[in-house]
């Protein structure tokens, strides 16, 4: 079954952009450009072969980011170094001017990886606005009215809470956690340690408390209405097979048509799977990999430097995997909800 009644713009628009931002490190193409709905070609191989390779790069880029933070906590374990030996009237203010000017940097360096995260959060979501009519269409083509029905307020909900959760409660208290985290680095006492644990297991919680509900609510739902359509298509189905003559050609007629369409759904489906799979994967990788350096930055500077300084790579960490954690939540809800959809359309026919 081709694309050929099918309008993939929005598809091919989007792995437009694929190829082109990563097309320096795919060496054999994931899809056939010229028939998207291919989806048992898609290679595999090459696609892991893809991740592995982005890694890679990713540990060259964010390497010149983990050299000038590193270069820097040598300098001032040198500078500690020299303080044991001589002792000095200012070293209390010089230390906590240490501390300010990594604080910043790291600081930076994390609002840039805010910014990049909040963007691929609104790139999932303007994808799925993108592919999901195009699968609804051929829900409702196939006969799942009743699903149908669903799906569409579902997805829209999906779409509204994402936005809401991330935009004004995960993103914001992880950026509030964060800042906390530095000021409470400054402080010889630990003053808002218990209110930063709150904020962070806020941020994560009424997210992932969101992913679970929604998803089993879908779930329940989906599975429910599935039977719905199932019993309402065999109903049909009966009542026209006791219609003299042409009432048995109508029905097999039908159900082929429905069959034909069902196997086209099938391949938007799995095509809208597989994209939300790769423009999810890479922006996963680019996060873990900096969180992996700077982790091990901690881990390599320890035995030489003073623990405060170990202390304020923590916060830095707990804000990048803060960011990791949101970025994989809603990444794995979209791609669970087109699962969702993909195999409640198909109960259906299951149940003829």
């Amino acid at each position: 079954m081709d694309g050929a009644s099918v309008d993939l713009s929005s598809f091919e628009n989007i792995w437009a952009e694929i190829y082109s931002q990563y097309d320096w490190l795919i060496n054999a193409d994931y899809l056939d450009k010229s028939n998207l709905l291919n989806v048992e070609n898609f290679n595999i191989v090459g696609f892991f072969q893809s991740l592995g390779d982005y890694a890679m790069h990713e540990l060259s880029t964010g390497f010149s980011q983990f050299k000038s933070i590193l270069i820097f906590l040598l300098i001032i374990a040198l500078f500690q170094n020299i303080q044991s030996s001589f002792s000095t009237k200012y070293e209390k203010i010089t230390n906590t001017v240490l501390k300010l000017v990594l604080m910043v940097q790291l600081f930076q360096l994390f609002i840039f990886y805010h910014d990049y995260v909040l963007d691929i959060l609104t790139r999932y979501m303007n994808i799925v606005v993108a592919i999901f009519p195009i699968l609804l269409s051929l829900i409702t083509l196939t006969g799942a009215l009743w699903n149908q029905a669903l799906f569409k307020p579902a997805v829209v909900f999906l779409i509204n809470a994402s936005y809401f959760f991330i935009n004004a409660i995960s993103m914001p208290l992880t950026v509030v956690g964060t800042i906390f985290g530095f000021i409470n680095q400054i402080n010889i006492e630990d003053l808002y340690g218990r209110l930063i644990e709150f904020i962070n297991k806020i941020a994560i919680w009424t997210l992932g408390g969101y992913f679970a509900f929604f998803l089993t609510l879908m779930s329940i739902q989906n599975i429910t209405l599935s039977f719905a359509d199932g019993l309402f298509f065999r109903t049909t189905q009966n009542l026209m097979n006791h219609i003299p003559v042409i009432g048995t050609r109508f029905t097999d007629t039908v159900v082929s048509v429905v069959s034909t369409l069902s196997i086209l759904r099938n391949s938007v489906g799995l095509l809208s799977v597989i994209t939300l799979v790769i423009v999810v994967a890479f922006p996963v990788i680019k996060v873990g990999v900096s969180l992996i350096l700077f982790r091990l930055l901690g881990a390599v500077i320890q035995p030489i430097i003073s623990k405060d300084y170990i202390k304020i790579l923590d916060v830095f960490n707990t804000g990048m995997m803060n960011l990791l954690v949101i970025m994989i939540i809603i990444g794995v809800m979209f791609i669970f909800t087109f699962f969702i959809i993909l195999y409640s359309s198909n109960m259906m026919l299951l149940t003829n």
